[in-house]
């Protein structure tokens, strides 16, 4: 039983509508007879009930035999179930007909159309309210289940995109912050030199051998600047990036990469050990983002590296993994809670360049994430770093 009643409800709307109505104008047929049959039974067996009455006349058929009744003095109960039977003759077509018609309405609503339409307007009222904490759930294959199961689906693609919004939203505060908090020391830091010159170089108190050092010192504080501006539009215009996928031959690939870590790698005495696990002939990805994504990869083990770098081409479930690990001192505690995020830097890190800000692994995750990917850091077994670059082939 169950069986068929669902078979029913994954009947198309068209279908199921010509269905029921099939089905109550055959009842409403069968209770129309069946009436109109038993008013005549009950009109005749009444007409009977007169005959050979005094006060009948009756027309003969020759034989001997009652043929048709003339006129007949019916007492009041018989003339009003006489009436009845004859109103119930004429109008029990339309009565029977037009009440299986409603009742076949209100059922083909009840089974097909209240619920999901229930559902999509209390769906349609959370979406407006920016509730997208709920599911969608009507078991049927009809229009109306579609309908559903393509709402669910739109659903789930506002909260992907509302979670992946509010991400962004929260990363860009977390840059700005920490542009802003690495702003304040080159901004400190000339403003109290100009202080210095604006108050001692007009009273010549000041010699040119500190002059020339303290505008050697502002020259590179405004280097450093100008070098944190141009890093945040980088950042600002990798979030801006579209992903291009297209088919790469995979030995190609792996061939431009070992180009660019040899490249890096030149004059520093180290190591390039590549392996290459990748069976596929073709892979399909943004060939730019992962080239870019290998070579800031690559430039940071360099720096590390005492030795050795080795770099690792893998693809599992529909993904292109690139290892790169070094023999360097590998990843510290701190590093693994703070390394990927932006203008990060070791405490033991003795650069001050005024070029490097902790925004390489910040835009390799960027990169990855976009291309569907992830990037995991982890130290080896030997204890130095080790970097994981997946890309999802679309």
């Amino acid at each position: 039983m169950g069986r068929i009643k669902q078979s029913i409800r994954n009947l198309s709307i068209k279908k199921s509508f010509m269905l029921y109505m099939l089905i109550f104008l055959l009842l409403a047929t069968a209770l129309s007879s069946i009436t109109i049959n038993f008013a005549t039974s009950v009109r005749n067996r009444i007409n009977l009930s007169y005959v050979d009455s005094e006060n009948n006349f009756f027309l003969e058929n020759g034989t001997g035999e009652v043929g048709i009744l003339l006129s007949v003095n019916y007492t009041k109960k018989d003339g009003t179930i006489i009436n009845i039977c004859n109103f119930v003759e004429i109008w029990s077509i339309p009565i029977f007909f037009g009440i299986c018609i409603v009742f076949s309405a209100l059922l083909f609503y009840n089974d097909k159309l209240k619920r999901p339409i229930e559902q999509l307007n209390e769906a349609s009222e959370k979406i407006a309210d920016n509730d997208l904490d709920f599911h969608i759930h009507y078991n049927s294959r009809d229009e109306m289940g579609n309908l559903c199961t393509s709402f669910e689906v739109m659903r789930e693609a506002l909260e992907k995109n509302n979670r992946e919004m509010w991400r962004a939203i929260e990363e860009r505060k977390r840059l700005n912050a920490a542009f802003s908090h690495d702003l304040r020391t080159p901004i400190t830091v000339l403003r109290g030199y100009s202080d210095f010159l604006k108050n001692y170089l007009p009273q010549g108190k000041i010699s040119e051998e500190k002059l020339i050092s303290t505008i050697s010192t502002m020259t590179g504080h405004i280097s450093r600047l100008e070098n944190y501006v141009q890093m945040m539009n980088e950042v600002q215009r990798l979030e801006d990036i579209a992903v291009s996928v297209g088919e790469v031959k995979t030995d190609f690939l792996t061939g431009e990469i070992r180009t660019a870590a040899e490249a890096l790698g030149k004059n520093t005495g180290l190591n390039l050990k590549f392996i290459n696990e990748i069976l596929k002939p073709v892979i399909s990805v943004d060939f730019s983002i992962v080239i870019r994504v290998c070579e800031n990869l690559i430039a940071n083990a360099v720096r590390y590296a005492e030795n050795v770098i080795y770099i690792q081409y893998r693809y599992a479930n529909e993904k292109l993994c690139i290892t790169i690990s070094d023999d360097g001192r590998g990843f510290t505690d701190e590093d693994f809670k703070q390394a990927i995020k932006p203008y990060y830097r070791n405490k033991d890190n003795t650069e001050n360049d005024g070029t490097h800000f902790g925004l390489g692994l910040y835009i390799c995750k960027l990169l990855c994430e976009k291309h569907g990917g992830t990037l995991l850091i982890e130290n080896n077994s030997n204890g130095g770093a080790m970097i994981t670059a997946c890309f999802r082939e679309k």
